[in-house]
């Protein structure tokens, strides 16, 4: 006597608040948690990299390009009773020689000492402003002094933030605002020399002294207790995304694994064993099983050929599924 149940569908009652309430969430939720993502990797990467990498070819510019214009006290000459004094600075200042002997011709060596001969617009003009130095530094007697235009023109960028205290640091802002008047002209740089670094990290890695000396940086960071555990676990993954796979992934297959009624996902990467072949009676094929939630480890196993079964997915949403768990489902899967 077989009796068929009788079964109802359950009938929804209007809608509660709370349901329109999970249902934006769901739809909002997803590119707003990846709009934040990238907003995160963005933000890393410009704190960890460009901005470091900023700091470095800003210090080599300052060095290379304007390490000249820092002079120290014992070169440049006190300023005669003639000269006004400069505004926030008195008469703490210096001027080259080479201006100093200029002032002299043409206005001559006593009229230099007295008092309010040169006024102060026509020292500070474009023709000498670059030979009027100012001290910079937190010594009590300063020994570095930079052009007090080169000076102005970090005040001028920087205010209200406080100006670097030594004759680097002002030229690396010095360097920043004239080299790359447009801020993430420079970040591009930044870019490109850390992509050219990168390549050629890599070219380094895969020559031999290269590859020596990376694994015995490896062998170093998997002697440490702690750190060999992420160190590791990172390893796997980057080299899986990045690394050259040497297995190739023909199709997204299906196997009845463990036992039968159990089904695992895998790629097909090949053919089974002439040997296994035989002893089996019939054609096998290599089956790759990852592992969940990590798919850069798993096993290889060799099942019938009869026993496989093709699914309709891409290699990129079988790892995607394999990653979630099987949470994450391909819309034409569900």
């Amino acid at each position: 006597m077989s009796a068929s149940p009788n079964i109802r569908k359950r009938q929804r009652g209007p809608a509660s608040p709370a349901y329109f309430f999970l249902r934006g969430l769901a739809i909002t939720l997803p590119p707003v948690l990846t709009l934040l993502i990238l907003i995160w990797i963005g933000n890393t990467l410009n704190t960890y990299v460009i901005q470091p990498v900023n700091t470095v070819v800003r210090y080599a510019l300052a060095k290379v390009k304007y390490g000249s214009e820092v002079r120290l006290r014992s070169e440049l000459v006190e300023p005669v009773p003639g000269l006004p004094s400069l505004p926030d600075w008195g008469r703490n200042y210096r001027v080259t020689p080479e201006l100093d002997q200029q002032l002299k011709k043409v206005y001559g060596v006593n009229p230099l000492h007295t008092r309010g001969t040169i006024p102060l617009e026509q020292l500070l003009n474009e023709q000498f402003t670059h030979s009027v130095y100012v001290p910079i530094g937190k010594e009590l007697v300063p020994r570095n002094f930079v052009p007090i235009d080169d000076y102005d023109l970090v005040f001028k960028h920087l205010r209200p933030t406080p100006l670097p205290t030594t004759a680097v640091g002002l030229y690396m802002e010095v360097a920043a605002v004239r080299s790359f008047p447009i801020q993430w002209h420079l970040s591009l740089v930044a870019l490109a020399l850390t992509l050219l670094a990168l390549y050629f990290l890599g070219r380094l890695v895969t020559a031999k002294l290269g590859a020596w000396f990376y694994s015995r940086f490896e062998w170093m960071l998997n002697r440490v207790p702690l750190v060999r555990n992420v160190y590791s676990t990172i390893k796997q993954l980057t080299d899986f995304v990045f690394t050259e796979r040497e297995v190739e992934f023909n199709r997204v297959v299906a196997i009845e694994y463990p036992r039968a009624g159990v089904w695992s996902l895998g790629f097909l990467t090949g053919e089974g064993l002439l040997d296994c072949n035989s002893s089996a009676g019939e054609p096998l094929v290599s089956v790759l099983i990852p592992a969940s939630p990590m798919p850069m480890s798993g096993f290889t196993v060799m099942v019938p050929r009869t026993g496989v079964i093709d699914l309709n997915l891409t290699v990129d949403q079988a790892l995607q599924y394999i990653v979630s768990c099987g949470v994450l489902l391909p819309p034409h899967q569900r």
